[in-house]
């Protein structure tokens, strides 16, 4: 679109999205990233940017099952929930993009390495269906701007398989299993992700079961986000300058 046509699309969303205006987003994980990922495409030189980073950064927790490395739950603000592996993996995947157009800060670049270290320590065997992969359902409530006495409540779906692909395959992830000598482990773990999002497709369609029936439901966004993730897989794995392996 146009420079000022985005200029006021931009005004718009930083201007709604204030911890006045819209606490629950901006205590949301998800809501905290998919805003910070625009914005970085959008508008690099916003002021709000460093602010929402720094949020990510401060709303990581530290899981004791894991080596008390931190990681993200589906709250920046406590109670945090429990440690989720969607979650971490959609603030791997902000933080990524915010070192590659802001630079980074020590605080954040510690963050984000926890975030892509605590998702290599899956202790499960079978990668492809462990529960890092699950995928996730959450609420959104806030008060309605005509009725703030009343909520509205909004459902959003996860496909957890294709944003652990995402993470995994960030410039940032690699360096860090390079650095810690777990490249095997980071492709173990991203070879499993790719599986489960395969797995989920049928004929091209990536289908949603429903967990209280059979049905079966064929959201875009679905099939869009599996198409992105084995995409950036295929070219990840493309690599000409690579020697071949033995047969």
């Amino acid at each position: 679109m146009s420079g000022d046509r985005l200029a006021q699309e931009v005004a718009r969303c930083t201007g709604a999205f204030t911890r006045g205006a819209d606490p629950a987003g901006r205590a949301s994980t998800h809501v905290v990233t998919t805003v910070l990922r625009g914005l970085l495409r959008a508008a690099p030189h916003a002021d709000v940017l460093p602010e929402l980073r720094e949020a990510l950064v401060d709303g990581a927790l530290s899981d004791d099952q894991r080596e008390h490395l931190r990681c993200w739950g589906y709250r920046l603000d406590p109670p945090h929930g429990p440690a989720s592996s969607l979650h971490t993996a959609q603030a791997v995947v902000a933080l990524d993009r915010a070192a590659r157009v802001l630079g980074e800060t020590a605080g954040a670049r510690a963050a984000r390495e926890d975030g892509v270290r605590w998702l290599l320590a899956c202790a499960e065997r079978h990668h492809h269906a462990c529960r890092d992969l699950e995928n996730l359902r959450e609420e959104v409530r806030r008060p309605r701007t005509d009725d703030p006495a009343r909520h509205e409540v909004l459902n959003v779906r996860h496909f957890t398989a294709a944003w652990v692909v995402r993470a995994l395959l960030s410039p940032g992830a690699r360096e860090v299993a390079r650095w810690d000598g777990l490249d095997a482990v980071r492709r173990e773990r991203l070879d499993g992700a790719v599986a489960a999002v395969w797995a989920a497709q049928s004929e091209g369609i990536w289908l949603w079961g429903r967990s209280d029936s059979t049905d079966l439901r064929q959201p875009m966004w679905m099939t869009y986000q599996g198409l992105s993730a084995l995409r950036a897989h295929a070219v990840w794995m493309y690599q000409p300058d690579r020697p071949a392996p033995l047969q």
